[in-house]
């Protein structure tokens, strides 16, 4: 019999402790515990950011960590890109022929669309049309389908890519044909015909077809898995559950398949990965649904999304490795006392404060957060405001401006027991409309909302104004420190609500992208660098009217969007305002409504376990 070393290439090593990480097939003897111990393997599906547009059958295609999800139907037909990064959606290129229930292929920087349905009548909305994607535009390609279809299967590259089955309303198709970049040539006919399948392939030579359906009405759903060699279509074992309209991607010896449908209404949250001979059973979709997208490089890290019924916007990452990956996500933490809104707030998750606010009128109290509970700090010295900016911490806050019917320039600074009125009031009155601050008690900005959008900086003495936002005024909110800060969103009356964000570097605003999803009113915290806005309020379709739950983040560069707040809340508070950001974890609360909520980034931890010695 060989032995451990013999079979894994390492002896197993005597250890008091567990080591922290260990990789695929190492083992240990604990001798603390008198066991062995390893790293295993965990299999499960995890929750992601949700898309920025809820729709069904658009296209998906990439990877896990840079995918894309193109076109759909809303309702109506879209002509909208998102591209998934891993951790967030942030909007692409509009594809230029509006459609969806397309063939996909490639990649993020190199992706491929062709055929789908634009809409009635038939049979000029079906189309055979293709389009390649470089990661910002979609460029029309000169050359068609020679068979216009739609619900078809893909697979491979942009420049080696294959397309089978569809159907052209009604027929059934069994059609293949090849792209090399310059042209689609016929092939070898499927096996069998069939609609709604997926596909899985690294190139027109090497791919796989697998599920669909072959009549309807009534609707026959299979489970027919079929693979190609460059010339000829072979059948191989079936999928243990027949469906249609499912998400399917990977290589032709490494796929998975999850979600779809099998019969009217009968939505599916079963998946399966397959190695090359056989599929096997795999962990359940959180929601079960169909005609959703789907991105994978291989059988252990794929993502779905979006999907019907009803229609979705929900993300679900899977992974199949040696470690627990927990997903990003927002807890629920001990509610304050009072539901209120457009107060003062700072500090971080397990020290926050907020003071003044709105809560069928004007209020002069402060509630501190522990990490444990809420609890009364010292009332404001001052008149009673919202629209109020806050910055600092619990210990070192800061309060200015403020609103009735009557403006104020009033600037408070908190210690953790009590408020001080300081000499330094601001220069000019706030208009009470989207006040916003951030930094530190010694070193802050205040962002004075509309109509005027200009500055004041803070030194611990007094303010000197600043320069005012470059782009429209309106009513956003704060991120940052003093000299690197961001003004997010926001509204401009009688509407709409924008998604224009700036960048103030201590001496002039720049224009730093522009969010996913038009908000005003958020909870925002972190730096420049890393921020995170929660909820907030928007009139924009889809996702209005009325507060939402949405969160957006931002890496320097580019927004995304990341997992919901539970509820949804409009001129709330944050902690972080300055500092953290995803990686330290945020604070969102009050918003008129007494719920807390805690961010905490994704995690990565070793799977180990002990296994038995007889």
């Amino acid at each position: 019999m060989a032995t451990y070393r013999e079979l894994i290439g390492k002896k197993i090593k005597s250890v008091s402790s567990d080591p922290s990480s260990g990789t695929d097939g190492e083992m240990w003897y604990n001798s603390t515990t008198g066991t062995f111990k390893g790293p295993a393997l965990s299999e499960a599906w995890s929750s992601g950011a949700a898309l920025g547009t809820a729709r069904e059958g658009g296209g998906g295609f990439g990877t896990q960590t840079a995918a894309v999800y193109v076109g759909g139907e809303s309702p109506p037909v879209i002509n909208v890109t998102e591209e998934y990064n891993g951790s967030g959606w942030s909007a692409g290129g509009n594809m230029n022929t509006t459609r969806y229930r397309v063939g996909t292929a490639g990649t993020l920087t190199a992706g491929l669309i062709f055929g789908g349905y634009a809409g009635p009548p038939v049979p000029t909305g079906v189309k055979n049309v293709t389009e390649s994607y470089n990661g910002t535009t979609w460029t029309s390609s000169p050359y068609n389908l020679n068979t216009a279809r739609i619900t078809l299967g893909g697979a491979g590259t942009s420049t080696s890519a294959l397309a089978f089955g569809g159907t052209t309303i009604p027929d059934y198709l069994n059609a293949t044909e090849s792209f090399d970049g310059e042209g689609w040539t016929s092939e070898n006919n499927l096996n069998t015909a069939r609609q709604g399948l997926a596909g899985a392939g690294a190139s027109d030579s090497s791919a796989l077809a697998f599920g669909g359906y072959v009549s309807s009405p009534p609707t026959v759903s299979t489970n027919s898995t079929e693979s190609w060699d460059g010339t000829n279509w072979t059948a191989v074992n079936n999928m243990n559950t027949a469906r249609y309209l499912l998400a399917g991607d990977g290589t032709q010896t490494s796929a998975i398949a999850a979600g779809g449908i099998d019969g009217p209404s009968t939505y599916k949250n079963s998946s399966e990965t397959w190695d090359g001979t056989d599929w096997s059973t795999a962990p359940n979709l959180a929601t079960a649904r169909g005609i959703l997208g789907g991105a994978a490089s291989s059988s252990t890290a794929a993502v779905v999304y979006g999907g019907g019924s009803p229609l979705s916007a929900a993300t679900e990452e899977f992974n199949s490795s040696t470690n627990l990956i927990t997903a990003a996500a927002w807890s629920s933490k001990p509610a304050m006392s009072l539901a209120r809104y457009g107060g003062a707030s700072g500090g971080s998750p397990t020290a926050a404060f907020y003071a003044t606010g709105y809560s069928g009128s004007y209020t002069a109290t402060t509630e501190e957060f522990d990490g444990s509970s809420w609890g009364a700090g010292g009332s404001i010295t001052d008149t009673s405001t919202q629209s109020t900016g806050g910055a600092g911490t619990l210990t070192a806050g800061l309060k200015m401006g403020g609103a009735t019917a009557t403006a104020y320039t009033f600037t408070e600074e908190y210690n953790g027991t009590a408020w001080t009125n300081v000499p330094g009031s601001l220069n000019t009155a706030t208009s009470g409309q989207g006040t916003s601050g951030s930094g530190i008690q010694t070193d802050a900005l205040y962002t004075r909302g509309r109509p005027t959008t200009d500055n004041e900086a803070y030194n611990g003495t007094i303010w000197a104004t600043k320069s005012t936002i470059s782009g429209t005024a309106r009513s956003g909110n704060n991120s940052g420190t003093a000299t690197l800060a961001l003004y997010i969103g926001g509204e401009q009356p009688p509407g709409p609500y924008l998604g224009e964000v700036e960048e103030f570097n201590g001496t002039s605003w720049t224009t730093k992208g522009s969010l996913v999803i038009p908000q005003g009113g958020g909870s925002n915290s972190g730096p420049s660098t890393d921020a995170i806005v929660a909820s907030g309020y928007t009139l924009t379709s889809p996702w209005g009217p009325g507060n939402v739950t949405e969160t957006q983040k931002f890496d320097g560069t580019a927004w995304s969007t990341a997992p919901s707040v539970a509820t949804a809340r409009s001129s709330g508070g944050s902690s972080n305002r300055g500092t953290g950001g995803l990686s330290n974890g945020a604070l969102v609360f009050a918003g008129n409504t007494t719920a807390v909520e805690e961010f905490t980034a994704t995690t990565e931890t070793a799977n180990i376990e002990t296994f038995a010695t007889s």
